[in-house]
């Protein structure tokens, strides 16, 4: 009868409590257990020194034979050592391309090594190339006319003084239409609203007028007063029932002053102030 190859027998045996530790640690993180790892450092071992495996069980190759002085040596840990690293090849020197025939290599010009600032500075100026005319003379400009005099006691002359107020009674003009200060303002059911935008917005919607006009015929913004260009313009933000100046619908037109509009049935009066 053979023997069992393959039959376990509980052994023991001292270890360093570090080398133990080791195996324990090397066991948790390959998922194995810490007998699987002493049988295996074993086997290895066995191997390394030209044992081969118990009969009947899976024959282990031998290492390769090296010289005995070249052999390594063993890991403290049991464990097969790891190959060397190969050192990096050396990098090779790329030759520039011959010159082609019939023409003669150039050169690269040398270049000027800077002059320490002393030098620099104590250098005289450039001369002038020889035959040739020197550095042309700096222009002087014509002086300018002389200040007026001063008036007699040396004070300077008082700025002169404001223009008189006009005489009372006198009517200013009147404004413009969309000139500078002129405000707008526009006559709705007897009251009064100041344009205060550049962009004022009359329609149906409460919040998205700022001249509303309760009327279902009314469009939530129906037109707009913009100021352009100096000038004040009505227009229409595209409504279902439009804006009429004298019968006509208008899309854009200038207001001028007393100008009366229409929106639907109610009408609104501009004026300058």
């Amino acid at each position: 009868m053979t023997a069992d190859t393959n039959k376990k027998t509980q052994r023991t045996f001292q270890c360093k409590d570090a080398l133990w530790q080791k195996f324990e640690q090397m066991a948790r993180e390959l998922e194995c257990s810490v007998d699987y790892l002493v049988n295996d450092a074993m086997k290895q071992y066995a191997r390394q020194r030209g044992y081969g495996a118990a009969a009947g069980s899976p024959s282990i190759p031998p290492p390769m034979a090296s010289p005995p002085s070249s052999a390594p040596a063993p890991s403290p840990t049991g464990l097969a050592p790891s190959a060397p690293v190969p050192p990096p090849p050396a990098p090779t020197k790329v030759a520039p391309p011959p010159p082609a025939p019939g023409k003669r290599p150039v050169a690269p010009p040398p270049v000027p090594a800077a002059p320490p600032p002393a030098a620099a500075a104590l250098a005289p100026p450039p001369l002038p190339p020889p035959g040739g005319s020197a550095l042309p003379a700096p222009t002087r400009r014509a002086p300018g006319p002389p200040p007026p005099p001063m008036p007699s006691g040396g004070a300077r002359s008082m700025p002169p003084p404001p223009p008189p107020p006009p005489p009372r009674g006198a009517v200013a003009p009147a404004p413009t239409q969309g000139a500078a200060g002129a405000k707008l303002t526009i006559s709705y059911q007897g009251e009064t609203f100041p344009v205060t935008k550049d962009r004022f917005i009359i329609g149906r919607g409460k919040q998205s007028s700022d001249l509303t006009i309760k009327d279902p015929n009314v469009s939530r913004q129906h037109a707009m007063i913009e100021f352009s260009n100096g000038q004040y313009y009505i227009v229409d933000m595209g409504s279902t029932n439009g804006v009429e100046y004298n019968g006509q619908r208008v899309q854009r037109k200038v207001i001028s002053e007393g100008d009366s509009f229409r929106v639907c049935d109610h009408e609104l009066t501009f004026s300058f102030s």
